[in-house]
């Protein structure tokens, strides 16, 4: 009895389940509901639209995921009549005559960096802005001031340590 063994190419397939989907920007309002869908079962999807560059749609948990890696680790000094907290990550300082009013300081310093971000393209666009987006990222998720501060000042976790910024 001859057996004869044929090789499919399944090179098109494999190279089509590696990739992400891709919708034009007009096919994905029209697919929305399906696309909210698709990333919620964690598979993005990359919207494309002429004249611009492609954005990518992904579930709110897989974002989290992706920025868990990047933690603060705030410096503290304290010296003859101030608190001094560094946040190397942002390369911010927050200053005060204690350490609440130091914190307070960082905080604030921290939301105008937010503010400015938000409305000054060529600020977001700077490579020193760059290359803190996934924390920049992970403070604009915090959706209360407690979340915030246990973001910045939690315990450090034992897990791998996200790589440090540029020139820190």
């Amino acid at each position: 009895m001859h057996v004869q063994v044929v090789q499919l190419d399944n090179i098109h397939y494999r190279r089509m389940m590696r990739s992400m989907r891709e919708f034009s920007y007009s096919d994905a309002r029209a697919e929305l509901a399906n696309l909210h869908e698709h990333a919620l079962r964690h598979l993005p999807t990359r919207i494309t639209r002429r004249r611009a560059d492609p954005a990518v749609l992904l579930s709110e948990a897989d974002f989290r995921v992706l920025l868990s890696r990047y933690a603060f680790s705030p410096e503290v000094f304290f010296e003859a009549a101030t608190v001094s907290i560094w946040l190397p990550e942002l390369a911010v300082w927050g200053r005060g005559p204690s350490f609440a009013d130091a914190r307070a300081d960082l905080l604030d310093e921290i939301d105008q960096l937010l503010a400015l971000l938000e409305t000054d393209e060529r600020a977001r666009l700077a490579p020193n802005m760059v290359e803190r987006l996934p924390w920049i990222y992970r403070l604009m998720e915090a959706e209360s001031d407690d979340q915030l501060d246990q973001m910045l000042f939690a315990e450090p976790s034992p897990e791998t340590p996200a790589p440090a910024p540029v020139g820190a």
